[in-house]
């Protein structure tokens, strides 16, 4: 049963103007400062001996999987989150200067995107405890094949020191493949046999939520969760296994993972003023996020499934044949698609070509005219699937159903969500009417 009450986790919105303030300002202030900054988080992780630091590193649902982490870990003692998506080196040493002596742990993110980014990190965070997710394609452009990106997250574990626990993917041949210093306790998860922590009877069709039982070498625990489709069992599952790997009882974990929300712009369910859901999935558009979320519509039980999309990444190509593609997916997952860009048409065109009705493609050149015509078309039952690249910012489309959204740029270099952006232009007011959608 779905509903629009409230999901009880810490509320990590910002004022326009504090964001304004953190991005230019601080943000100036900061670049220049880094070499000070990385000697000062290096020297103050050293002092953390009661924190608990827990590092998360992955290709996708690293954000998820820290923020899940963290929820359930604030029911056991005071936490520290890193900001957001924040995951580059500079931010990793940003993250562990704002921890405290007093939190029993702190859950930070760690991104290897490109050749040398995890070095950095990993040799500030010296984790207790770090979880590897997965080595899928995102970062196409800065690895020359999985393998090297592989090799890059592995770093990671190479920082783990004596009696430190290690959280590891054994679905993902890349992770499994990875090896732990001596002395390291290794937690498997996984659908094989071979896993320290089994997952079987794995479901989440849309409007349900992915639940799934983890079976251990001691129990089994059926596990709910708030998180829309199939594509979040890793998180969920490397989640619950690093909360038992810490001491945690599995019941407890997995009622506190059950009220955890999804993360904002990662296929976040939320309900428009008309009755209509819209899966906003507007932060990532690599080619392994667009396959997932594409199933998450296949699957989904809605009046109409409408496709909402701008482009893709880590695909190669030219645009047209990412469209091409985009095209022949749409007219199989969707009852209808909405292309936008310069040559949205001819996504269009495609979709039809593979069966799409032509009264139901439809192609605009820019978000605003394409949010105008959501306004007017999307109805009780519609279920909206939203999506597109960080930098086409197509969450646009979705706040302009509540308010005067005052931005409408064709190209942003901002990689910060519209959420929290000075330049939006929808009132706070506006955006209270934006309401989650929440399994109970």
């Amino acid at each position: 049963m779905s509903s629009t009450m409230r999901i009880d986790r810490p509320v990590m919105r910002r004022s326009r103007l504090e964001s304004w303030f953190r991005e230019v300002v601080i943000g100036a202030v900061l670049r220049r400062s880094q070499p000070v900054i990385f000697v000062m988080a290096l020297g103050w992780r050293r002092l953390l001996r009661r924190t608990t630091v827990i590092a998360i590193t992955g290709s996708l649902g690293k954000t998820t999987a820290k923020e899940c982490l963290a929820d359930i870990l604030s029911a056991e003692g005071r936490t520290f989150r890193s900001y957001r998506n924040q995951n580059s080196p500079s931010s990793v040493a940003l993250n562990i200067l704002r921890i405290r002596p007093w939190h029993r742990y702190a859950v930070i993110e760690a991104a290897g995107a490109a050749p040398g980014m995890m070095r950095k990190s990993a040799r500030l965070l010296k984790p207790d405890v770090a979880v590897v997710l997965n080595v899928l394609r995102t970062h196409t452009t800065a690895f020359t094949d999985l393998a090297e990106h592989a090799a890059e997250k592995a770093v990671l574990l190479g920082a783990l020191g004596t009696n430190a626990i290690a959280v590891m993917n054994d679905d993902d041949p890349f992770v499994s493949r990875m090896s732990v210093p001596a002395g390291t306790r290794v937690h498997s998860f996984g659908t094989g046999s071979a896993a320290d922590y089994r997952l079987t009877d794995v479901a989440g069709a849309w409007p349900s939520r992915l639940t799934f039982t983890l079976n251990t070498r001691r129990d089994t625990q059926r596990v709910a969760t708030q998180l829309v489709g199939r594509q979040w069992l890793t998180s969920a599952a490397a989640v619950m296994t690093a909360a038992i790997a810490l001491g945690i009882p599995a019941a407890r974990a997995s009622e506190s993972l059950s009220r955890a929300a999804p993360f904002d712009g990662r296929l976040q369910p939320m309900r428009l003023p008309g009755g209509a859901i819209v899966l906003r999935d507007d932060y990532n558009a690599s080619i392994d996020t667009i396959e997932a979320s594409l199933q998450v519509l296949a699957d989904a039980v809605a009046r109409r499934r409408l496709l909402v999309i701008t482009d893709m990444s880590d695909f190669g190509r030219n645009r047209k044949q990412r469209l091409k593609y985009l095209g022949a997916r749409a007219a199989e997952v969707a009852d209808g698609v909405v292309f936008i860009g310069e040559t949205a048409e001819y996504g269009m065109r495609r979709a039809v070509e593979g069966g799409l009705s032509p009264a139901e493609a439809h192609a605009f050149p820019s978000l605003e005219l394409a949010a105008a015509f959501l306004r007017a078309e999307l109805r009780e039952g519609d279920l909206v699937l939203l999506k597109g690249r960080t930098t086409d910012h197509a969450a646009r489309a979705f706040f302009a159903q509540f308010g005067g959204v005052k931005c409408w740029k064709n190209y942003c270099s901002k990689r910060m969500l519209c959420d929290t952006c000075w330049e939006l232009g929808v009132s706070r007011q506006e955006m209270s009417r934006a309401t989650p959608v929440v399994q109970t």
